[in-house]
């Protein structure tokens, strides 16, 4: 049986050097050894510091003003995932060539494995612990070489990240120029095993300090309904939260400013500022510093 097709890009996670293959073992010339297995485990096992290079441009508020809020009309008609990507795959899908090298950042289950199969797309998945994984990785010492992928999918990964500047430093090294990177993020979000979560100036200012730039940015759910399924609240409580929050749905008319005079654009923002997580596209480029 041959190699799978992404040994060739593999990089050691300590040193970032080439990853030798034998017939039994994975090197590197740092002293990196692990064993050749279905599963690679590509974990740093003696991290080298790594430095960030990040640009003091600031991410002012109007940024928001050049990005496309509205949800992607959802086209794509492929297998389900165990988490729903159809919205996400129908937004990157005028980007993703056929044979396009796709990275699943944060993988779990390894759930996107067919939907990216069917758009004929070259799959691998990493994630930390997951047993469905195709290699054990560490986000913040992504085990391959520069400019491996043409996308990176990232699912609800980057708020678990103890240095996510230091990962997105990451996803855009491995991404080629004009790459692209999609996925989600927690926003209002309650606390769930997570460190870091973004408002949509957050994205924009994380993405542009690591020269990636968000083309489009749109809402999942309403954080109010996030906090009645998440939050460490008691039952009762959570109940109420979810009730106020299918009022809010049903009676925008309370609020007659609002709704008899806000633009589409406007209430787009609106939206994505009450957002429990949100979803995105960027490309790998320094158009955003031009």
């Amino acid at each position: 049986m041959s190699d799978p097709w992404y040994f060739s890009d593999l990089a050691c996670p300590d040193c970032a050097g080439p990853i030798e293959i034998s017939e039994d073992s994975l090197t590197s010339r740092c002293g990196f050894q692990a064993p050749l297995a279905k599963q690679l485990d590509l974990r740093p096992q003696h991290p080298r510091p790594r430095t960030v290079s990040v640009n003091v441009q600031t991410s002012a508020p109007e940024d928001l003003e050049k990005i496309d809020l509205a949800r992607p009309d959802v086209t794509y008609s492929g297998p389900s995932a165990i988490r729903d990507s159809a919205e996400l795959l129908s937004a990157v899908q005028p980007y993703l060539r056929t044979g396009a090298r796709l990275l699943d950042l944060g993988c779990g289950p390894r759930d996107q494995f067919r939907p990216a199969e069917h758009l004929d797309l070259q799959y691998v998945g990493i994630d930390f612990e997951s047993e469905k994984a195709d290699i054990l990785a560490d986000g913040h010492a992504i085990p391959f070489g520069d400019a491996a992928f043409d996308a990176v999918f990232s699912y609800a990964v980057l708020e678990h990240l103890h240095t996510p500047s230091l990962a997105l430093s990451e996803v855009a090294r491995v991404l080629r120029k004009g790459g692209v990177f999609f996925g989600t993020v927690s926003q209002g979000e309650p606390f769930h095993n997570s460190f870091f979560h973004y408002t949509a100036w957050g994205v924009l200012a994380a993405f542009r300090s690591a020269g990636l730039r968000a083309v489009r940015l749109w809402p999942s759910y309403d954080t109010l309904h996030a906090l009645a399924g998440m939050g460490r609240y008691p039952r009762l409580t959570k109940l109420l939260i979810e009730l106020t929050y299918r009022f809010s749905e049903a009676t925008p008319f309370l609020a007659p400013r609002a709704f008899l005079h806000s633009s589409k654009r406007q209430k787009e923002v609106e939206r994505i500022h009450r957002a429990a997580s949100i979803c995105f596209v960027a490309l790998h480029d320094d158009a955003w510093n031009a």
